[in-house]
């Protein structure tokens, strides 16, 4: 009878142990922190124009994982909102390639005509606009289905960017003696404004309010702001010569600005439109891409062919990484744990 009862006990206090272990186990396993602790850090997808190819870069490691071979001269680059899907447009083709960044390896190739250049996406990700420079034409592609929903005719259309709301997009015309910016309705894919500019309009960016373009011009050695509600510049930000892509701090708090004259990238306070900064880069800096946090700048070196890791709080460059022959366009996964069965881009 006793070593009954001593023998039920220790079978109960094992079973409890083993219990209590196991929801330990369970928890640690499923804990929030540890799921945040185990996520992968978003990788980089940066375009080498003269190797055709696309470098994958990791941001965690600051290491190159991959590079995907692509038609001649990739040009624009963007990333779908979940982090599954890279659309990059092929300057020396008539085609935009998708990238799957499961398997980073090209599983797609949508026909838009000839010299694609730039690309934008839309915020919902249901749409990525291409231009179409060799066309005179911008192209919508459904991502849902990567078929073209929609083509609005704009000359030699160059880099587009599009308002956070989704509703418009704005285009660097750069036509034959007739430089201009061209507004796009994305409802029904309408050419719905031109303004005509006194020189060649280069790259562009929405403030993050929506209010204001932001955008650079061949040959004028600062950022030009458009006021969206009236359609008239209202001031510009002086920057270094030959400035390229001006963009924003996902927060919204910092402008960033590529000189490619001197090799910098200038911060800008875009509510003051002021310089804030200068951060040295590579040579002949063409592109930008920021974290989530908006705590690093990743700015692309077609020259020196590298990419510079930037600090933006201490205004440093933190490593040098070199990437391939020619980089220009880089986009970051915003979200690279998004469950594989994500639709968009398939």
């Amino acid at each position: 009878m006793l070593h009954s009862l001593f023998a039920r006990g220790w079978r109960l206090a094992t079973m409890t142990a083993l219990l209590l272990a196991g929801s330990s186990a369970y928890a640690l396993a499923y804990s929030p922190v540890a799921a945040a602790q185990s996520a992968p850090a978003p990788k980089a997808y940066v375009g080498l124009f003269k190797d055709n190819a696309v470098a994958v870069f990791d941001t965690g490691s600051n290491q190159i994982l991959s590079t995907i071979p692509l038609p001649t001269g990739p040009h624009g680059i963007v990333v779908t909102p979940d982090g599954r899907w890279v659309y990059v447009s092929s300057d020396g083709a008539s085609t935009v390639s998708v990238i799957d960044t499961n398997s980073d390896s090209v599983t797609n190739s949508i026909e838009v005509g000839q010299t694609p250049h730039g690309l934008a996406i839309t915020p919902d990700g249901s749409m990525v606009l291409v231009a179409g420079f060799g066309t005179n034409q911008v192209s919508a592609i459904d991502t849902a289905t990567n078929q073209i929903l929609w083509k609005v005719g704009v000359a030699n259309p160059h880099n587009i960017a599009i308002t956070p709301d989704g509703k418009t997009a704005y285009v660097g015309s750069q036509g034959q003696n007739a430089p201009a910016l061209a507004t796009v309705n994305l409802g029904n894919g309408t050419l719905v404004g031109m303004m005509a500019l006194d020189k060649t309009p280069r790259a562009l960016n929405v403030s993050p309010d929506g209010h204001e373009l932001f955008f650079t011009e061949a040959g004028a050695d600062a950022v030009q702001v458009l006021d969206l509600a009236t359609n008239q510049i209202v001031d510009q930000v002086a920057v270094g010569a030959s400035p390229h892509l001006p963009s924003f701090t996902p927060d919204g708090n910092l402008g960033l600005v590529v000189a490619q004259g001197p090799g910098e990238l200038d911060l800008v306070d875009p509510e003051a439109y002021t310089t804030v900064g200068t951060v040295k880069v590579g040579t002949m800096p063409h592109w930008t891409a920021t974290s989530a946090d908006s705590s690093t700048a990743y700015v692309t070196n077609e020259q020196s062919n590298d990419l510079s890791v930037v600090d933006l709080g201490s205004q440093t460059v933190t490593a040098t990484i070199a990437v391939g022959n020619a980089p220009r366009k880089i986009a970051i996964q915003p979200n690279p744990s998004a469950p594989a069965a994500a639709a968009i881009g398939q």
